[in-house]
């Protein structure tokens, strides 16, 4: 690896939380005393890096695992784990790859040390970039429940106890920024290196440049468990044949709508108790705790027991259906397709769900109802004849959204985007300098009264080109111009492709893209039944714009520019 610049190596700082490397580094020696977690002889690091061309390799992720190994040799050299380099698009001349180094616990100490006096990160015994780290609060990271536990992914193994976790973060990420710009970017990292380690990064875009050192509870395995039908829960633990046991407390509590339905606390124990909290009602978050220390040695993330099961039976059929279609070159071509039949569902077991829930779950969608229609986040339009007030709002709903979220930027894809629908909406953003792009496929509407005509001498007059009748418009109607930067740009020629697609971008939010389909063209808006909706999948809409985006980077593209 090559070194990096001491420039941009610096110690870990503190969030203004009481917490800096020092205080961590005290932490964890306590956390890793024998027998109290566990028993521990070395730390696996796991390094996630990428190269610059020319540069120093910088950390995209690094986690380091505490673990008991019975190798009495330790790999002290770094092992590449992919090997060949990862390329991604969006990050020229860069390469990825994962790296593994085995240390003892005094080595990552030291480490921890010099990187604290400023000597740089070198957990693996080799120097790696890193942004300004911060200390976050550490934190108890439990297995998975009924709820997902996001940092999960990133983790190695935390399918028992859990693990105490130190976070080291880097606040501006400013090496990985292409990232965020296209999240596709960080979903192809993620499935490169999956196939070397467990690491799972797509979606986690806030850990990346962290580290993470994980402490995983090893020294016992406890288990928490409920009766079918409800009742007391039931904790059980089995200790590390070379932990010696000791007196233990149990805790776990239930909420409903952010109310708190049950708690309890055991009296002390070593291998066994029983909770008495009513688990059939809500979610059960149950904590085991080192009643000398007041450590945490075991936690579950809310968990329900299961009440009901529903299977819903098919039936295949033996008669297909036989038709004839056409293919996409036009020709005909016979069709089959194997039917089903849909069977009544089997239901097994009794709902827990009561009238409570159920009012409380028509609450919910009718607050949910409110908050999309105040958000814009799914708006109907039903126009009446000769009415034009759906126009206005639908008009007006969108530069809502152009100015509540568009100071970042906002990308605007219609393919009968003309002059005049640019100045009923994006000329209505109110951020100076925010960058405003533009993408028509140059399409006309239908009566656009743009075709060519026949002078009274006979001569046809060839139609006007769209674009000049949009730089014609623009330059009549777009007044000064002052604080706005927008280009317009127009599919012609061979490059690109053509598209259908109708949406309002806004790729450059502090918590990444989002986007609204429009649900028609913007010169359609309120005229007709459609719907303005929010939709999930912003970042890959985002992405699909920029690749069009710069396939139309020729001066043929160009429709106009307010600059």
């Amino acid at each position: 690896m090559t070194r990096a610049s001491p420039n941009k190596l610096t110690a870990a700082r503190s969030t203004g939380q009481g917490w800096d490397l020092d205080r961590a580094r005290g932490l964890i020696t306590d956390l890793l005393r024998p027998t109290l977690l566990g028993i521990y002889n070395r730390f696996a690091v796991y390094e996630v890096f990428g190269i610059p061309k020319g540069g120093a390799p910088l950390n995209v992720l690094t986690v380091a695992v505490s673990e008991d190994s019975a190798d009495t040799e330790e790999d002290e050299k770094p092992r590449v784990l992919t090997p060949n380099r990862i390329r991604i698009d969006g990050f020229p001349n860069w390469t990825f790859g994962v790296a593994r180094t085995y240390r003892p616990i005094k080595s990552f100490d030291d480490a921890l040390a010099a990187f604290e006096r400023g000597q740089g990160w070198m957990p693996s015994g080799k120097l790696l970039e890193v942004g300004f780290l911060e200390v976050v609060s550490p934190m108890f990271v439990p297995p998975d429940g009924t709820i997902e536990v996001p940092i999960n992914r990133l983790l190695k193994n935390n399918f028992w106890n859990g693990s105490h976790v130190i976070r080291l973060c880097d606040p501006s990420k400013a090496s990985l920024l292409p990232f965020l710009d296209d999240r596709r970017r960080l979903q192809s990292l993620s499935e490169a290196i999956s196939e070397y380690t467990p690491m799972s990064l797509a979606g986690m875009v806030d850990y990346l440049g962290d580290v993470l050192i994980q402490i995983p509870v090893t020294g016992m395995a406890a288990k928490v468990t409920a009766p079918k039908s409800g009742g007391p829960i039931n904790v059980t633990v089995e200790w590390h044949p070379s932990v010696p046991p000791r007196t233990l407390i149990a805790t776990a509590r239930m909420y409903s709508d952010a109310a708190l339905t049950g708690a309890g606390v055991s009296g002390t124990f070593t291998h066994s108790t029983t909770l008495t909290v009513d688990s059939h009602v809500d979610p059960v978050e149950a904590a085991i705790w080192d009643e000398e220390t007041g450590v945490l040695l075991a936690a579950t993330a809310p968990t329900s027991t299961v009440s009901q099961i529903v299977v819903h039976p098919r039936l295949g059929e033996n008669e297909p259906r036989v038709f004839t279609t056409r293919k996409a070159d036009g020709t005909s071509a016979a069709a089959r397709v194997s039917l089903t039949h849909v069977l009544e569902p089997i239901i097994v077991g009794s709902s827990r769900s009561s009238s409570a829930d159920q009012w409380r779950r028509r609450r919910t969608d009718l607050d949910e109802s409110r908050r999309l229609a105040e958000a814009r986040d799914f708006v109907q339009y039903r126009p009446k004849a000769g009415d034009n007030s759906e126009r206005e709002r639908a008009l007006a709903d969108i530069n809502f959204l152009i100015n509540k979220h568009g100071e970042g930027g906002i990308d605007l894809w219609d393919p009968y985007l003309s002059a005049d629908d640019l100045l009923q909406t994006l000329f209505w953003s109110a951020t100076i300098g925010a960058p405003l792009r533009a993408i028509t496929d140059g399409k006309e509407p239908p009566k656009c009264g743009c075709e060519a005509r026949k002078r009274p001498d006979g001569q046809v007059t060839p139609p006007e080109s769209f674009a000049d009748r949009q730089r014609k418009t623009l330059a009549r109607d777009s007044g000064n111009l002052y604080g706005l930067r927008l280009e317009y740009r127009a599919r012609t020629g061979p490059k690109g492709w053509s598209f259908h697609d109708r949406f309002l971008i806004f790729p450059n939010l502090p918590e990444g893209p989002a986007a609204w389909s429009l649900g028609t063209s913007v010169n359609s808006l309120g005229k007709a039944h459609h719907i303005l909706q929010r939709v999930s999948n912003a970042a890959l809409i985002a992405g699909a714009f920029e690749d069009l985006w710069a396939e139309l980077d020729e001066p043929i593209h160009l429709v106009w520019r307010s600059w």
